[in-house]
């Protein structure tokens, strides 16, 4: 008898864990489960000339917490689309929340009525109608749909868009995974809209400490540590605050599994692995690396761009990139999606076998904004009053003659009475100034031409 009651209680543990399995599973789209066995995932994507969807209200699970979520086909990210550049699809759209829903598909050229925007493009989907976009493929590329209603994008209706180029691919790879990165949070966005609106700094838990600001005094003195402070002040800014929303609201998600959770792409040694990132924050930048391997990016926004390698790139909202990796050895790698702010990180794992991971590196300090991060000219303020009113009566008692030449242009000649001393006025137009910049190498963009 213990025996059997042993046997019958392993049964029931082992149906239990099935069931919380099979229940995860019907939460998270397929693309999500791929450390899985094959035999336990569905179809990873969906495709094909009519395609349905689905707007609802479905539970969602974050870390052993309980929420709802707003889904697409019942999963958070929703279903993988798959096109074909040069076909003509009808996408069927289903809103069965209580209040009105749209999808947009983002970075598609698209007839004017099907973009999805409401109160721009369309008059958006009712609760319990069907919304028919229906329009031609003129492009490939790495892209993702969402809504465009209210805060829904946050409270998970986003997901994937692959377009397959009608002409041979140019990047060559063995397999491929689309790396979803987005921001949960278990307040509504209206919540947290209405708590920045009362302040702005609500939930940066980040700021300078007393500790901080005798170190700068250590360091840099009285004056021009008073300086700063109150330069900040007077903006009503704060130069840690680098990111509206913090860790403190949200938990940053990869393909719909937290941290904790970590999603898992298996390879094979030796392959060429085609990472599809997208970035789905609703305000979170986040800084890419995967310790132990380069990452040579081949695509940006859609567009084939010239290979780069790099070592780490920064993602903001609604971009996306496309890598390639090549890891040789059999073990597992960390992708790290560290946000700007350094609060937090979604985290997933790269390994030649399911259940296996790798270290997890350290959040960096966090940084400080400087002025010139905000565009702040600093060195006009050391001029004082007296040499800025000799300035101006000097300019005033003398005049300007300008003379302003345009190779499109007549040359013009213009005198400004008061302002004769300077003879020849030039116009610089701005231009990067990030160091060892270049212009960016894109691929063509003749779509639908």
């Amino acid at each position: 008898m213990k025996s059997n009651s042993i046997s019958r209680r392993s049964l029931l543990k082992g149906m239990g864990a099935l069931g919380m399995l099979k229940g995860l599973e019907s939460i998270f789209p397929s693309y999500a489960w791929t450390s899985m066995p094959n035999a336990t995932i569905q179809t990873p994507e969906i495709s094909g000339n009519v395609i349905n969807l689905t707007i609802a209200e479905t539970p969602f699970r974050v870390d052993n917490l309980n929420a709802t979520a707003m889904t697409v086909n019942g999963t958070v990210p929703g279903p993988l689309i798959r096109l074909q550049e040069g076909q003509n699809v009808t996408l069927k759209v289903t809103n069965h929340l209580k209040e009105a829903s749209s999808i947009h598909w983002h970075g598609i050229l698209l007839p004017p009525g099907m973009d999805g925007v409401p109160g721009v493009s369309f008059a958006g989907i009712e609760p319990g109608t069907t919304f028919v976009y229906q329009f031609p493929v003129k492009q490939s590329g790495t892209y993702w749909y969402h809504s465009h209603s209210g805060g829904q994008e946050q409270s998970g209706v986003y997901a994937p868009m692959i377009i397959d180029p009608i002409e041979p691919d140019p990047i060559q790879y063995d397999r491929e995974y689309v790396v979803m990165l987005s921001d949960w949070s278990f307040e509504s966005a209206k919540q947290m809209i209405a708590k920045l609106k009362k302040q702005s700094d609500y939930f940066n838990y980040q700021q300078r400490t007393l500790g901080e600001f005798f170190m700068d005094l250590k360091q840099k003195g009285w004056s021009a540590t008073f300086d700063n402070y109150l330069a900040w002040a007077q903006m009503r800014m704060d130069p840690t605050d680098l990111g509206d929303v913090t860790s403190h609201a949200y938990t940053y998600l990869m393909n719909g599994l937290s941290p904790a959770t970590n999603w898992t792409g298996i390879f094979n040694p030796g392959e060429r692995v085609r990472l599809r990132f997208i970035q789905v924050g609703v305000m979170t930048f986040q800084d890419v690396r995967i310790p132990g391997l380069k990452m040579t990016v081949v695509q940006a926004d859609g567009q084939n761009v010239q290979p780069i390698e790099v070592d780490e790139f920064r993602i903001g909202p609604a971009e996306t990139y496309d890598v390639i990796v090549e890891p040789t050895e059999e073990h597992a790698y960390t992708i790290f999606a560290e946000t700007m702010d350094r609060s937090g990180y979604a985290r997933g794992t790269l390994a030649p076998h399911p259940g296996m991971s790798a270290a997890v590196p350290q959040r960096r300090p966090r940084p400080l904004r400087t002025m010139d991060d905000m565009g702040m000219d600093m060195s006009g303020m050391q001029m004082n009053n007296m040499e800025a009113n000799a300035e101006h009566k000097s300019m005033h008692k003398h005049g300007m003659d300008m003379k302003i030449e345009n190779p499109k242009l007549p040359s013009v000649e213009h005198h400004i009475p008061g302002m004769h001393d300077m003879e020849q006025m030039s116009v610089q137009v701005n231009r990067s100034e990030i160091p060892g910049s270049t212009p960016v190498k894109h691929g063509p963009d003749d779509h639908g031409t």
